[in-house]
């Protein structure tokens, strides 16, 4: 028995895979833009700490245990953690009293304990970011509370602790 040379045409295979890259980099195109991504201030690893007085800023600190929302005139709100975890709907509730104070500020701070879980820091940023249902602050009917987030390491606890 004779064997058979036998051809692999491949012209048509490439032209498979040519149509084919082209569909997926036009729809990763368009997916991209439909992407709606948080705009964060960070702070950059060679900036250096002025040494001026620090100006009073609203910040969430995220510890473990509790959280600590301290308004910009430097009073401090402890929320305590519940039988469920972080206490999110009594942080959303402060929130939206300092925004009643203050309308115009739509800046506030997210400071983090080293091990608090990516899933608290979301959470966090989420009650802080829009109003609940059913809250308008003054006329404007944005749902915006506070939408500029910077986000930062905690200070280290006074018990010692970080």
């Amino acid at each position: 028995m004779r064997s058979r040379a036998v051809h692999l045409n491949l012209v048509s295979l490439i032209d498979v895979f040519a149509v084919l890259v082209f569909f997926l980099l036009l729809s990763a195109s368009l997916a991209a833009d439909r992407l709606n991504a948080l705009g964060l201030d960070l702070p950059s690893p060679d900036q250096v700490p002025s040494q001026q007085e620090p100006q009073k800023v609203l910040s969430v600190v995220i510890r473990k245990d509790l959280l600590q929302v301290t308004d910009r005139t430097g009073a401090v709100t402890p929320i305590p953690n519940d039988a469920k975890g972080y206490d999110f709907n009594r942080l959303t509730a402060t929130l939206v009293s300092i925004k009643q104070a203050q309308p115009s500020k739509d800046d506030i701070t997210l400071l983090l304990e080293a091990d608090v879980a990516y899933d608290v820091l979301v959470q966090t940023m989420d009650a802080a970011r829009s109003l609940p249902k059913g809250v308008q602050i003054g006329e404007n009917p944005s749902r915006d509370m506070f939408p500029q987030i910077s986000i930062g390491d905690a200070p280290k606890a006074a018990g010692g602790k970080s």
